[in-house]
């Protein structure tokens, strides 16, 4: 069973009231960024090197976290209870709650691949041939996939902890995060190989080549539109995907801003954030492409993981700034 480790409760909790942010860079008029009429609110939790969190089985938003390594349950009212990880030096990537009701989570730089009940029972599971896990998602078909960047690989692993691996077809193509798409397949990011990737449930992979080169895709991400929407690390954009291949694409306004991770609301919008330290904003995206941005509280803060609870309440990582941070659209 994890250890309960002593938390860094939130007495330096925050409450900031963001105004959006102004761009001084020229993005095309169909994108431009433009005042929120309400801005949101966004109240920090401390948290030691955050990367990625989920909504839990029982509605807490559980996180991964290394230095010491550990996953973390923040509540409802704002306590937070660690489990110190089996492993040791591996640093724990995504996380997802899957169909049987536990957290699974990947293991970066450990080749595992791990899950954690609610009452933290850790089991580990290690891959084949080891491998940097990426953030898992969960399928239809009741297992956990997976990204292998170092074996470029997509990986599958049952309840009961049997892996299956399908190569990807184009060498080196760096696998990051993964959803579920509208048809049922998963689809998935390869940030070296410039490709929105889909694999079917056989482990039948189809790649889409994007229509700029070097556009890093990173987080991915079904709308309500019911197209795929990625993040573009390097090329600085939010790209929205439709089943058959067609991309379109919209410049971020912060330049050089790193869109890195996004998730989908229950209005259908999305919600990404910007890693680069300078820029340091939380993104919104309409399904029409137009982008707002809210500047985090804490400078350099690096956000990273991000998703959005059943309320509509998003929540993120500053895996820099140390926090777990809740952000609340009005209006």
């Amino acid at each position: 069973m994890g250890k309960g480790l002593p938390a860094r409760l939130p007495t330096n909790l925050l409450l900031i009231l963001v105004m959006t942010s102004c761009s001084t860079g020229s993005p095309a008029p169909s994108n431009a960024a433009t005042p929120s009429p309400s801005p949101p609110f966004i109240v920090e939790f401390s948290a030691d090197n955050p990367s990625d969190l989920t909504v839990g089985p029982d509605q807490a938003i559980w996180f991964t976290g290394h230095g010491p390594n550990y996953i973390g349950r923040l509540g409802a009212g704002g306590d937070v209870r660690l489990f110190a990880t089996p492993a040791i030096g591996d640093k724990r990537s995504g996380i997802v709650t899957g169909s049987d009701g536990n957290l699974w989570f990947s293991e970066f730089e450990g080749g595992k691949i791990g899950r954690l009940t609610p009452a933290g029972v850790f089991t580990m599971y290690a891959l084949p041939v080891p491998a940097a896990v990426t953030a898992p998602a969960k399928g239809p078909d009741g297992n956990i996939w997976f990204g292998e960047a170092q074996t470029n690989r997509v990986g599958r692993i049952t309840p009961a902890g049997v892996i299956t691996e399908y190569p990807i077809p184009t060498p080196a193509s760096d696998p990051r995060y993964m959803t579920l798409g509208p048809d049922g397949a998963l689809w998935f990011a390869e940030n070296a190989g410039n490709r929105i990737g889909r694999v079917s449930m056989e482990g039948r992979i189809q790649e889409f080549p994007l229509p700029r080169a070097d556009s890093g895709p990173t987080g991915i991400a079904t709308g309500g539109d019911g197209n795929l929407w990625f993040t573009e690390q390097t090329g600085n954009r939010i790209g929205r995907i439709t089943t058959t291949g067609g991309v379109t694409e919209f410049s971020v306004p912060t330049l050089a801003s790193a869109p890195y991770a996004i998730a989908a609301a229950p209005d259908g919008t999305l919600w990404f954030t910007e890693f680069d330290v300078a820029a340091n904003r939380i993104g919104h995206v309409s399904l029409n492409g137009q982008i707002h941005e809210y500047p985090v509280p804490t400078r350099a803060s690096n956000p990273a993981g991000i998703t959005v609870a059943p309320d509509g309440i998003v929540w993120f990582v500053e895996n820099s700034g140390h926090h777990v941070a809740r952000l609340k659209p009005v209006g």
